[in-house]
């Protein structure tokens, strides 16, 4: 009589499940995988060119004021709610202060009228003058190609960089550097990520 012994018969059956438990696992965490990667939003590609600029607003030399200006020279239209402006000042002391503007950031009265304007608003006279205008505030508008955007005065810009620019204390003026970055925040990358030099 011949005996028979099926003691491989196991190894082989451990190996084959080991192996579907495997394939599983790989299949689930690829399912996950995709999953996450598909939510990624596409950062928007545009053109932008960002500086400071003195302005007397038509009141003449002894009435000068630093603007920022943000222009929109080529490229996909931004939404501005989906944007956020985060500026980095280094003092001489090696201070460095940092402030970020967004859609929910508060107004500021520009030119001492009453009125109050997110900055930067939007340099586009067929939504009206900025100050109590909803449409022209940072947040509410989408920047375009040709579209310039400013802070109009020293106080839009004390808001923009998160600390007021006449205080001497901060030794704001020509010659001093910006760190800018613009963070298209759906997609977490930025649009714009330059140091810019008041002049």
């Amino acid at each position: 009589m011949i005996e028979r012994k099926e003691d491989a018969v196991s190894p082989v059956v451990g190996v084959m499940l080991m192996l579907v438990v495997t394939i599983i696992i790989a299949a689930i965490v690829s399912g996950f995988a995709g999953g996450l990667a598909g939510d990624t939003k596409a950062a928007p590609v545009a053109s932008i060119d960002v500086g400071f600029m003195q302005d007397d607003g038509g009141m003449g030399p002894t009435h000068v004021e630093w603007k920022m200006v943000f222009e929109h020279l080529s490229g996909d239209a931004i939404p501005t709610k989906d944007i956020e402006i985060i500026t980095y000042y280094s003092l001489s002391n090696g201070t460095i202060l940092k402030n970020t503007q967004t859609a929910s950031s508060e107004s500021s009265d520009l030119y001492g009228y009453g009125t109050l304007t997110r900055v930067p608003f939007i340099n586009d006279m067929s939504l009206g003058y900025s100050g109590n205008n909803p449409a022209k505030d940072f947040g509410n508008y989408t920047w375009k190609t040709g579209d310039i955007l400013s802070t109009g005065s020293d106080v839009g810009t004390s808001a923009l960089l998160g600390f007021d620019i006449t205080d001497s204390d901060y030794e704001f003026g020509t010659g001093k550097v910006v760190d800018v970055k613009i963070l298209h925040v759906p997609s977490s990358k930025y649009v714009y990520n330059k140091e810019v030099i008041v002049q």
